[in-house]
């Protein structure tokens, strides 16, 4: 399976293996590409452009497998965590979604894809379930990516919900059942907090507080982002805060391309008053023999959401 982020300016692609009887995935091919200005460009030529740097990016990585997984940004979908009675079969539960779901998330049904999640059982007997919607279109746009790349859409998932499961490859197995960890992504146009509390997502807020590319090249554009992004995740927390005044964090975990950028983790960690850990979900993979150890280890927190998409695939 192929995982697949495009982020503004960039796609990155991981391709996972999972042989029966093997306990980790293994890594068979890890790429990055640049999309050229994709913002300057009409829809159909900005498509063009990506699915030239998506078959560049997955040719020059030696990529074999043509299914992907896709997602769609966090502040893309509304979700909404509903109760319904327990012990419903797969068919009923989804036809109680299916009258329910505009009460719950506030969408007309015929304007979204809707998807929707078991949580688990209440103490009243009824159960939990996640309600997730996204527009038509913001998922037909990731499906015509894939098609116009020569490549077969399997999934369209949501952001927030693929890093969680690559968090989960970052750390034993072990420590993520009941802890709350506090995720900040940091890309170059956004920086991003996620809350989990196990696998469930409590909260997620997008602020436009990015790094640009003169950060990696510029002193004083990466000294302006090292005090505004350690800023803005201190409010960012004070907002999750603020929306659940009785959490407690238990970790504080980051992750995106800008977890790399020099001083960001000692700046974070000063600011915060708390130790935070970069992610790496490769940590108990195995590697193929194309796969450099070094570079993906150090392009490791900015595939947490292409890896979190090719987990989704299943043995070969």
């Amino acid at each position: 399976m192929l995982g697949v982020e495009l982020t503004g300016s960039e796609v990155r692609v991981i391709e996972l293996q999972r042989h029966p009887g093997s306990e980790a995935p293994v890594v068979t091919a890890v790429g990055m590409d640049r999309v050229d200005s994709p913002a300057a460009l009409a829809p159909e030529a900005r498509l063009a452009a990506q699915a030239d740097a998506l078959r560049r990016c997955i040719l020059n990585a030696g990529a074999k497998a043509r299914r992907v997984a896709l997602a769609v940004p966090q502040t893309a979908v509304l979700s909404a965590v509903a109760p319904f009675e327990g012990g419903l079969s797969e068919e009923a539960l989804e036809l109680r979604v299916m009258l329910e779901a505009e009460h719950h998330l506030s969408a007309a049904l015929d304007t979204v894809a809707l998807d929707f999640e078991r949580l688990g059982p209440r103490s009243d007997g009824r159960e939990d379930v996640l309600l997730v919607a996204c527009r038509k279109e913001v998922v037909a746009e990731q499906r015509a990516l894939a098609e116009a790349a020569g490549l077969q859409a399997v999934a369209v998932d949501v952001e927030g919900y693929a890093l969680w499961r690559a968090l989960g490859e970052a750390r034993s197995p072990r420590e993520g059942e009941d802890r709350v960890t506090a995720l900040f992504l940091l890309g170059p146009g956004a920086l991003q907090l996620f809350a989990y509390r196990g696998a469930h997502l409590l909260y997620a807020r997008s602020d436009a507080v990015g790094y640009g590319e003169e950060a990696m090249v510029s002193e004083a554009a990466l000294a302006a982002y090292l005090e505004a992004a350690p800023a803005q995740a201190e409010r960012a927390l004070a907002s999750l805060y603020g929306a659940q005044p009785t959490l407690v964090i238990d970790e504080v975990a980051v992750a995106g391309a800008g977890a790399a950028l020099p001083g960001v983790m000692a700046a974070l960690e000063g600011r915060l008053g708390r130790p935070c850990w970069i992610t790496d979900p490769f940590l108990r993979m195995a590697l193929g023999p194309c796969v450099d150890a070094s570079l993906l280890a150090a392009q490791a927190p900015a595939l947490m959401v292409a890896c979190g998409l090719a987990l989704r695939g299943g043995t070969v």
